[in-house]
């Protein structure tokens, strides 16, 4: 998504694209596939498709830090700039879930609910539909957008210093939380206790662009992130996963995510390589989707599920299901997202003001 007041980098919408592609393919695999902990590398990571989620995480500290170093934020010109990037969409999820709840599965949600889900703090874990159980994360990311100008202007007063103890108090939490409750599962999924570490690790890798980007320009960083992001995957993958709701290593695989995908990003983002210029504006246009993506993706997984199922490519069940996942469903998923990108996101974004301003003392090289 382009900004007005940042030189845009449409590799950072491919990674967009790429985030949204994992958790769609996700949704659709596990429809007719159990976890299984395969030892396939790519399957692993399909497997765990909700990771995700934690590169978006990564991605939207990134950015914002990189926009809003050097400069003054208005704090209510931020939050408004927000609010009309991803409220319309969000709104427009939320209203379906609840009419779709209401009219086809008649539980009779209504006005209560709607502010409910409107308001940016998780009060319900029960979603009202299927089609729209992971908006759970709109309310983390909008928790980000609150804490964002603070914890630039604490960075400035204090340092990394002040991140890395931030993430230090996170971590302490999710131990505490373990050492009472024998889970530390659902606080570091689905809470800003454990997604705010992938926040400040986004906010800390544009923190290292600034300053040693060409470090990672070579191809085999990339490489080397590659491997480094799917060996990760795959060992948490086969020590239970998003399923081992008891395991320890809860604890510390919000740090662990962000920092592999972290890696990645900056591999990525400062890769030499030049892309073929139509594959590079397809892939940013795909990216420019993402959240639509994001939103809607479940209602036609249903669709697709009940009248397609899995499409036997090679007659291995798994290996079937995996390639469905992904050839199958994004035809249609994006078909719809353009849509809604086009009559619900876009028109708003033309309501969206300037929010900073270039501080007094920044040095002459900031953008």
């Amino acid at each position: 998504m382009r900004s007005s007041q940042t030189e845009y980098q449409p590799r950072l919408d491919h990674l967009r694209f790429l985030a949204a592609t994992l958790v769609v393919a996700y949704h659709y695999f596990h429809r007719f596939v159990p976890d299984i902990a395969p030892a396939n590398l790519v399957l692993s990571l399909l497997d765990e498709g909700h990771t995700g989620i934690g590169l978006f995480m990564v991605i939207s500290g990134f950015i914002f830090t990189q926009l809003c170093l050097g400069k003054d934020i208005d704090y209510w010109g931020f939050i408004r700039s927000r609010v009309i990037r991803i409220y319309p969409m969000f709104v427009f999820g939320v209203v379906l879930s609840l009419l779709i709840s209401t009219y086809n599965y008649h539980r009779n949600y209504g006005l209560h609910e709607l502010i409910e889900w409107l308001v940016p703090f998780r009060s319900s874990n029960v979603p009202f539909s299927d089609y729209f159980a992971q908006l759970w994360t709109i309310w983390v990311e909008f928790q980000f957008y609150l804490l964002f100008p603070f914890l630039l202007v604490f960075y400035r007063r204090y340092g990394i210093r002040y991140l890395l103890l931030l993430l230090l108090l996170t971590f302490s939490v999710r131990c505490l939380v373990f050492l009472d409750t024998g889970s530390a599962r659902f606080i570091s999924y689905e809470t800003i206790i454990g997604r705010l570490d992938q926040f400040l690790i986004g906010m800390l890798a544009a923190v290292i662009q600034r300053k040693h980007s060409v470090r990672f320009a070579h191809p085999a960083v990339l490489l080397t992130a590659s491997l480094v992001l799917m060996i990760t995957i795959r060992w948490f993958n086969r020590a239970g996963g998003a399923t081992n709701i008891t395991t320890p290593i809860w604890i510390f695989w919000p740090l662990a995510e962000g920092l592999i995908w972290a890696f990645f990003l900056l591999s990525y983002v400062n890769l030499r390589l030049e892309f073929p210029k139509t594959l590079e504006t397809v892939l940013a246009k795909l990216g420019e989707i993402s959240f639509s993506i994001y939103v809607m993706h479940n209602l036609v997984l249903a669709v697709l599920a009940k009248h397609i199922g899995v499409i036997s490519f090679i007659g291995n069940p798994i290996a079937d299901a995996a390639i469905t996942s992904v050839i199958v469903t994004m035809p249609p998923v994006l078909l719809l997202s353009w849509l809604t990108f086009s009559v619900v996101e876009k028109p708003f974004l033309s309501f969206r003001k300037p929010y900073l301003k270039i501080m007094n003392d920044a040095p002459v090289n900031q953008k």
